[in-house]
C-alpha cells in the first residue's frame, strides 16, 4: 500500500507535474488514438460501487467505448471491482429511488474491459498517475472530499471529466470547481456532474411546463431524501493495522470531510432539481439538525442523522429541504413544486387549472447523460455541467453549514468569503482525529 506523506498543497499542486506528464506520454499512445480517432477511453478513479457502476454505465451508453485504468487508494477495490467487470451480472431497480435510475444493471461487457496490471494505480497520487495513460475521460468516483482536487488535475492534464455528485463538500471546494468550469470552457473540454435528474425525461417534460408558466409563479417547494441506507453504507469493522486516515475513507459516508454529510451526498439531487425548478440557487438558508440516535450505527463518525433547511430564493419564494436517516422510519425520496395555479410532482403529474399525467418514455437517465456526453465529445463541443452541479452542491453545503452552526447564511457570503476547509493538512495514512459532532450555538461559522 502506498504510504507516501503528503500535504494538502503537494496533493493539490500535483496537478500541474501531472500535466507534464501527460506531455511525455510515448508517441505511441497518440497513434494508437489516431487508428481509431471514435474510440473512448476511460479511466476510473474511486473503484467502488459509484463509480465502478458509472464505467458500466459509460460503456453501455454508446458504442466504442471501454475501459483502460484503474486508480484507487486501496488494492482491494480495484481487484472487487474488476471481479464485477469481468462477470456477467443481472441487475434489479431499486424500488425507493426509481426516478434515478437503476443502480444495477443488466452487465455483460467483459471485453471492453481492457484493463491491465501496469494501468491499475494504487495511493493518494493514483489519481496522478491515471493521468499519463491515454484515457480520455476521467471518471471520478472516490469520496466527494477529493473531488475537486481530482477534477483540476483532469482538466491541467487535458482530459474530458465524469464527476460523480456533490463535487464539493465546503466552500472551498466548490470555488474551486467553478473555477475548473471555466478552465474546462477555455481548454475546450467536457465537465460532467452525477446529478442525472436533468436527463430524465419526465423531470424535463413537466420542469419545463414549470418554467412556462404551467403551474402559475412559483412559490414554494420542497425535497427530501428519508430513508437509512446510510447508517450502515460503508460500515466497515475497524481492522487490526488500519490506520485513523483508512479506517475514515473506507467509511466515508460517515465522516464530513469527506461525504459533507448526508444532506451533501445524497440530498444534492433533489435540491438540484429545486434550485432547476426555481431558476437558480436561493439567496439564504437557515436550518436546524442533529444527531439523535447512535445506537443503530455500526460506525460513530460525526454526521448527522436528520436535518431541515429553509431557503429562500431570489423571488421570494421558500424551499424546504430535509433529510433523515433514521431506522424504523418512513421512507420518502422526491420532490414538489407549489405554484399559484397549481403543484407538481417533477418525477409524474402536475395538478391544478393545468393538469398534466407524464407518461412518456422513461429510459434510464443515467444512460441518457453519458450518452449524450459521450455525443458531444465525438462531435468537438463537449458539454459543461461544472457550473449547475458546483452550485448544487453548495447549496446543500449552505444548508449543513447553517444547521451546524445554528446561523442563518447568505449563499454568496458562503460560496465568496467563507474560509470553511474540512480537507485534513496532510495525506497519509496516519493519525487522523475525527473532528466533533457539530453543535448549533455553539459550533463556529467559517
Amino acid at each position: 500500500m502506498e504510504a507516501k506523506s503528503m500535504t494538502r498543497r503537494q496533493f493539490a499542486s500535483g496537478s500541474a507535474k501531472a500535466a507534464l506528464a501527460v506531455g511525455a506520454i510515448p508517441s505511441i499512445a497518440h497513434r494508437v488514438a489516431a487508428q481509431n480517432p471514435d474510440k473512448i477511453r476511460l479511466g476510473l478513479v474511486g473503484c467502488g460501487g459509484r463509480g465502478t457502476g458509472a464505467a458500466m454505465d459509460a460503456i453501455l451508453s454508446a458504442p466504442n467505448v471501454e475501459l483502460v485504468a484503474m486508480a484507487d487508494l486501496f488494492p482491494d477495490k480495484i481487484e472487487a471491482s474488476l471481479g464485477k467487470l469481468r462477470a456477467a451480472q443481472k441487475g434489479a431497480a431499486r424500488d425507493f429511488a426509481a426516478q434515478y435510475g437503476s443502480m444495477k444493471i443488466d452487465w455483460d461487457r467483459a471485453d471492453a474491459v481492457r484493463v491491465t496490471p501496469e494501468r491499475c494505480f494504487i495511493g493518494f497520487d493514483a489519481y496522478r498517475k491515471i493521468l499519463e495513460t491515454d484515457a480520455d475521460i476521467i471518471i471520478l468516483g472516490g469520496p466527494p472530499g477529493f473531488r475537486p482536487m481530482h477534477i483540476r488535475a483532469a482538466l491541467d492534464a487535458g482530459k474530458h471529466v465524469f464527476a460523480e455528485k456533490p463535487v464539493a463538500v465546503d466552500p472551498v471546494g466548490a470555488r474551486s470547481v467553478l473555477e475548473s468550469s471555466e478552465m474546462a470552457k477555455k481548454k475546450g473540454l467536457g465537465l460532467m456532474g452525477g446529478t442525472q435528474l436533468r436527463f430524465s425525461q419526465p423531470y424535463n417534460a413537466i420542469i419545463g411546463r414549470i418554467h412556462d408558466g404551467k403551474i402559475g409563479e412559483v412559490v414554494a417547494a420542497e425535497c427530501y431524501w428519508w430513508h437509512d441506507y446510510f447508517v450502515r453504507w460503508h460500515a466497515e469493522e475497524r481492522k487490526a493495522g488500519w490506520s485513523d486516515m483508512e479506517y475514515q475513507v473506507r467509511c466515508w459516508p460517515h465522516f464530513v470531510w469527506l461525504s459533507g454529510d448526508h444532506i451533501v451526498e445524497n440530498l444534492v439531487h433533489n435540491i438540484d432539481v429545486m434550485n432547476w425548478a426555481m431558476g437558480g440557487a436561493p439567496k439564504t438558508a437557515v436550518a436546524l439538525g442533529g444527531h439523535a440516535n447512535w445506537e443503530d450505527w455500526p460506525v460513530r463518525g460525526n454526521v448527522y442523522d436528520h436535518f431541515f433547511v429553509e431557503y429562500e430564493y431570489p423571488n421570494g419564494a421558500k424551499g424546504y429541504a430535509s433529510s433523515r436517516q433514521i431506522k424504523n422510519c418512513a421512507h420518502r425520496v422526491g420532490e414538489k413544486v407549489m405554484g399559484t395555479k397549481g403543484a407538481a410532482d417533477p418525477f409524474r403529474q402536475i395538478t391544478g387549472e393545468n393538469a398534466y399525467d407524464y407518461d412518456g418514455p422513461f429510459d434510464n437517465p443515467r444512460f441518457i447523460q453519458w450518452g449524450r456526453f459521450i455525443e458531444s465529445i465525438r462531435n468537438g463541443n463537449p458539454m459543461n455541467y461544472g457550473a449547475q452541479v458546483a452550485e448544487a452542491s453548495m447549496t446543500a453545503i449552505l444548508g449543513r453549514m447553517s444547521a451546524y452552526t445554528g446561523r442563518a447564511i447568505n449563499y454568496d457570503w458562503a460560496l465568496h468569503q467563507s474560509k470553511l476547509d474540512l480537507s485534513p493538512a496532510q495525506f497519509d495514512f496516519g493519525p487522523l482525529p475525527v473532528a466533533p459532532l457539530a453543535v448549533p450555538g455553539k459550533t463556529p461559522l467559517v
